[in-house]
């Protein structure tokens, strides 16, 4: 019983640390995330080749269950995901079109330990997909 025990113990302190509380930890919010990928794409973040670097590196991104699940060829997903301990789950990217049209969400999880990650991971996929087809019927 110790075991479980010291789990939920660990799980309490989790939940109590400084990382997750926005006034105490460090912290950022999608909006900027979203701010920071459109000066990455247009070259303004830092250098132009800092910038086609880092476009490359979040294009051959490994796990390919979070936005880019919701998309399918010719559509091109550039993304990178951060969680912290199966609490946090967090992604964000670029979401290219074969028509130019490009799209950058930022989607920020936050769950009990223990909760279904996979589940998680793949409603941030869904979400996306769901969000850019509605932004491009409306024109957006």
């Amino acid at each position: 019983m110790r075991c479980c025990t010291e789990l939920v113990w660990a799980d309490e302190q989790l939940l109590a640390s400084h990382a997750l509380d926005p006034l105490q930890g460090t912290r950022t919010a999608p909006r900027d995330m979203v701010n920071l990928l459109r000066l990455i794409w247009t070259d303004q973040a830092g250098p132009t080749a800092a910038c086609e670097r880092v476009r490359a590196v979040m294009a051959q991104q490994l796990t390919r269950h979070g936005i880019a699940s919701g998309f399918r060829s010719p559509v091109w997903v550039a993304a990178k995901s951060g969680s912290l301990v199966g609490v946090v789950r967090n992604e964000i990217g670029v979401i290219s079109h074969p028509d130019g049209r490009r799209y950058a969400p930022a989607v920020f999880t936050r769950s009990l330990p223990g909760s279904d990650d996979f589940a998680i991971i793949g409603a941030i996929g869904t979400a996306t997909a769901l969000a850019a087809t509605a932004l491009r019927e409306g024109g957006a």
